[in-house]
């Protein structure tokens, strides 16, 4: 019986993947499952997957069927940089008008909404889409949205852990690692496989920066950004360790969610 891992695609999570294929710490153990935050949520929340670095917001609102691996997340410090909202106006402008938002995402949709709505008293009309980039305001995350920022040709853009952070003064968690809680009581070999795996994250998590230089050579994100740009993004715009600030912005998250 293996253990079956979500795996996020994304260059956000990427240091980390290859640190654990690099040294061959996934076994024969683990089946990964590879897909975006939304897919891999809903996998998550109907037990086809065990582990998967998952939207916050998925933890947060289904807490009875969850637990976090601690010490370890994807966050932000002042930006992110893959989590953009695009927009022919100026944020004051917004109430009423329409935004796409991708079907990619779960936490980024009501983190929008928390800035818009509750920060700046807003009440746009939101509307999801698969390609939100044909609209006049639209969020893009991940990879799409680093890809978009470059070929971006007058739209204003908002980095959304940024504005979070001038609002709250706290660095945003986009995704926990995420277990169902019945492997983490379970008394069988998934459990001990499991608990193996905690290991290697926080070990990939303390290694991947040495790493940088290799990593790097033939990644495809350098289609249409330098080397510099895709280190930048790694070294100054996120965060993996779970500390005590990351855990006072999830509750305050989850505050904010409550009142939405």
């Amino acid at each position: 019986m293996r253990l079956k891992v979500g795996w996020i695609q994304y260059a956000n999570v990427y240091p980390l993947f290859y640190v654990l294929q690099k040294e061959g710490l996934l076994k024969e153990d683990i089946h990964l499952v590879k897909g975006v935050p939304s897919q891999l949520n809903w996998a998550l929340r109907n037990d086809l997957i065990d582990v998967s670095p998952s939207s916050s917001v998925e933890y947060l609102l289904n807490k009875e069927l969850y637990e976090y691996i601690d010490g370890i997340c994807i966050s932000s410090k002042e930006y992110v940089g893959s989590v953009l909202f695009f927009s022919d106006h100026d944020l004051d402008k917004l109430d009423g008008q329409k935004i796409l938002l991708t079907d990619q995402s779960a936490t980024s949709h009501l983190l929008l909404r928390i800035i818009l709505e509750k920060f700046m008293n807003l009440s746009p009309l939101y509307d999801i889409s698969s390609a939100p980039y044909t609209g006049e305001s639209f969020l893009l995350i991940g990879d799409d949205a680093l890809r978009y920022r470059k070929m971006n040709k007058g739209k204003k853009v908002y980095d959304l852990a940024n504005l979070w952070y001038q609002h709250t003064g706290l660095p945003f968690v986009f995704a926990l690692w995420i277990v169902r809680k019945e492997i983490n009581k379970s008394d069988n070999e998934l459990y001990s496989v499991y608990m193996r795996l905690q290991e290697k994250l926080l070990y990939a998590r303390k290694k991947f920066q040495e790493y940088f230089s290799e990593m790097i050579k033939d990644y495809y994100l350098r289609d249409f950004m330098t080397e510099e740009e895709i280190l930048y993004y790694w070294k100054e715009n996120m965060d993996y360790e779970l500390t005590d600030k990351q855990k006072r912005s999830l509750l305050l998250f989850e505050e904010y969610l409550g009142e939405l």
